[in-house]
């Protein structure tokens, strides 16, 4: 205030003082001169009202946009620091994906309580069909040795009679059955085996899907987190007047 007063006051006064001799451009010079001391900024503060939306200018060595503060309601035009108004794009874009993510997560953790729901319903007789096929595992594994014992006391027949008579030939054949069927035996052991763990997987497979269900709702939960921080740091850099 006081360099616009004293420049006025300067201007009226050489300006009465020049005459008529006093040419245009020495009282334009002299103009230039007064009000050049006058700061280009001094009408321009943080947080302080603007017309022109969107003008830009710096204040403090920061950069300052004129427009309205996010955070204040029913906000007019002011000088608003370039980092309020970055924060304020962060923090909505992380709302934006908070939405996304938790509609996204709704849906997700509806279908996987579906499928716990229905594996444990189903539980009880996948286990009780497990044993079954353990039992059938355990019968074909007795019949494989016993189709093993079978078959090497055909071989011995076969060597104590002579191979190449009738009975020892006879034994041989009975003997080559044996073996057989002890080979079918330990394929129907394995193909038991397998399906037994097969039912069992399946009832192994609810504590994999809770597991699924934790890591959304821990991705819901972050996303969460994230828009509680930047809401912050939007607050701290919105502060009207930083």
């Amino acid at each position: 205030m006081f360099f616009k007063s004293y420049g006025r006051n300067v201007v009226r006064i050489s300006l009465k003082n020049l005459g008529k001799g006093a040419t245009l451009i020495a009282a334009t010079s002299l103009l230039m001169t007064t009000t050049a001391i006058i700061p280009a900024e001094a009408a321009n503060k943080a947080g302080g009202s603007c017309t022109k939306a969107n003008a830009k200018t710096k204040i403090g060595g920061d950069n300052y946009v004129c427009t309205k503060n996010p955070t204040v309601k029913n906000a007019k035009l002011t000088w608003v620091w370039v980092g309020c108004l970055d924060s304020n794009k962060l923090y909505l874009d992380s709302n934006a994906r908070l939405k996304t993510i938790t509609d996204t997560a709704a849906k997700a953790i509806a279908a996987i309580d579906q499928q716990i729901s229905a594996l444990k319903a189903q539980a009880p007789q996948d286990e009780a069909d497990a044993k079954q096929y353990d039992q059938k595992a355990a019968d074909a594994k007795l019949k494989q040795q016993d189709a093993l014992v079978k078959a090497k006391a055909a071989i011995e027949d076969a060597s104590r009679v002579g191979p190449t008579t009738q009975a020892g030939k006879s034994y041989t054949t009975a003997a080559e059955q044996w073996t057989k069927a002890a080979r079918s035996y330990e394929f129907a052991n394995k193909n038991f085996l397998r399906s037994a763990a097969s039912l069992r997987e399946k009832v192994n497979q609810v504590a994999q899907k809770e597991k699924q269900k934790a890591l959304v709702q821990q991705t819901l939960e972050n996303a969460k987190s994230e828009v509680q921080s930047t809401l912050q740091n939007r607050t701290n850099a919105c502060k009207p007047g930083l």
